[in-house]
């Protein structure tokens, strides 16, 4: 059973303007490559070569790669639970779903690979140095995740008070395989039967991935967790783009995430 790879690049990028004006966040350079192209070496070097993107903002950047798209033609009004279902088809026997504004070294995918579960999200333990670079206050921008013993997920995705209700930080980046994803369709089906807290927030085509998750937790699905140590950057808003340039520009980078490919 080959393992395929869905990226889910629809977004506009807003919070990285002027960066991504004429283009999608996924296509801004780090150290000579964009990011795109740095996780799709990652996943090609763990003997992933079939891979699905989902686009919507300035589709047409992505045309030189040559690669599977399928369009979200509401990316405008959706968000990544949406965008991800545009793409329902290319959920297969064994799925690995990224966000497309992620970096990762080779020991992440790898760490996910190994993983036996139906179900599998990638946490970092290591997430609050990497939070205390990105603001002054590691609250901003994180979000709750708390594990049970046996390394199911318990809670996910919510706003957090205090550092005790984060134990690691959803990265974007899982897989589905087996049940995983006969599970994760029929939760999906399901999103909204029953009212949950945060669809006061927004209304149901704008779920995050989270909040799919939590839904999966919620209906006795809960995934699992595979856990790292840093390993990985989020290029989302210009705070985080210019601070990985400039720590790439002395070296620090490494700190974080070790560049691959390496230059």
């Amino acid at each position: 059973m080959s393992t395929n790879a869905i990226i889910l690049a629809a977004g506009s990028g807003s919070r990285l303007r002027p960066y991504t004006d004429d283009r999608p966040k996924s296509m801004v350079e780090l150290g000579g490559m964009t990011l795109l192209e740095r996780q799709l070496a990652t996943l090609r070097a763990a003997g992933i070569q079939d891979v699905t993107l989902v686009v919507g903002y300035r589709a047409e950047a992505f045309d030189r790669l040559g690669l599977d798209t399928v369009v979200n033609p509401l990316w405008e009004t959706t968000n990544m639970v949406e965008t991800l279902f545009c793409a329902e088809d290319r959920l297969r026997e064994d799925t690995v779903v990224a966000y497309a504004d992620i970096v990762y070294e080779p020991r992440v995918i790898g760490a996910l690979l190994a993983s036996t579960h139906d179900a599998s999200v990638i946490v970092d333990r290591g997430w609050r140095a990497y939070w205390e670079m990105r603001s002054p206050n590691p609250l901003d921008d994180a979000e709750t995740l708390r594990l049970a013993a046996d390394g199911s997920i318990l809670e996910i995705g919510n706003k957090p008070t205090t550092l005790d209700e984060i134990e690691a930080q959803y990265i974007g980046l899982m897989r589905f395989q087996g049940n995983g994803v006969d599970t994760l369709k029929r939760t999906r089906a399901e999103l909204g039967s029953i009212r949950r807290p945060w669809m006061d927030r927004r209304p149901l085509e704008k779920a995050y991935m989270t909040d799919l998750l939590m839904e999966m937790v919620l209906r006795g699905r809960a995934p699992h967790a595979v856990p790292i140590d840093n390993g990985w950057l989020e290029i989302d808003t210009v705070s985080d783009y210019e601070k990985a340039l400039a720590m790439l520009a002395d070296n620090r980078i490494a700190t974080f995430y070790e560049l691959f490919p390496p230059r």
